[in-house]
């Protein structure tokens, strides 16, 4: 209660150990499956940052696993040449290094782009709860209104006053009479079987 203030603790960051968890795993499906499953961490790449692009490279990497699966089907019997050989492996290596990296990067970019998005980006704190800016200088941290700034012995800014408004009373009155007109000019073409007032 009497001590230095507490410095507010940065937000947390978003590489967790769910996260990482969960990059390893996508990461290794297109490796052990020789790059038949290069599509699975391109589709969680889709659902997380939902661009048009992702889907579209997702689309693309499971037609190409599809079709060299179709292919090591159709030919598992035959003997291949060399040339073939070396496609086929260029081709799988190509598909889950490129799916795997991709991937890796575009993951990262996303959630470093939602930690440090406009205007949330804390000042570092130094001991005790100062905060300082690039060049050393101290910095005073901003509180929202009405709540006082531990860091400061300023009392927090007062709102901006609003101007004072003009009295509603000639609106009200030129309301009124505009009624009244309106009333008189009913009252004048009303049918003669109504009751008037």
């Amino acid at each position: 209660m009497y001590g230095p203030p507490q410095a507010p603790q940065p937000p947390k960051s978003p590489a967790s150990g769910g996260l990482i968890a969960l990059r390893v795993l996508f990461a290794a499906l297109p490796l052990l499956s020789c790059g038949f499953l290069a599509w699975a961490p391109l589709l969680r790449l889709a659902i997380v940052t939902r661009r048009a692009l992702d889907w579209v490279l997702c689309g693309l990497a499971f037609a190409a696993g599809a079709a060299l699966f179709s292919y090591a089907a159709a030919t598992g019997d035959k003997e291949s040449g060399t040339l073939e050989a070396f496609v086929g492996v260029g081709t799988i290596t190509v598909l889950a290094a490129g799916s795997v990296t991709y991937y890796l990067v575009a993951e990262i970019r996303h959630y470093e782009r939602r930690r440090t998005a406009p205007g949330q980006v804390p000042p570092p704190y130094g001991p005790l709860g100062h905060a300082y800016g690039a060049d050393g200088a101290a910095v005073t941290v901003p509180s929202p209104v009405g709540r006082p700034n531990p860091y400061t012995s300023a009392p927090p800014p007062e709102p901006p006053a609003q101007t004072p408004q003009p009295p509603a009373a000639p609106r009200i009155e030129q309301v009124r009479a505009e009624l009244d007109e309106l009333s008189d000019l009913l009252r004048k073409n009303a049918p003669e079987g109504e009751d008037r007032r």
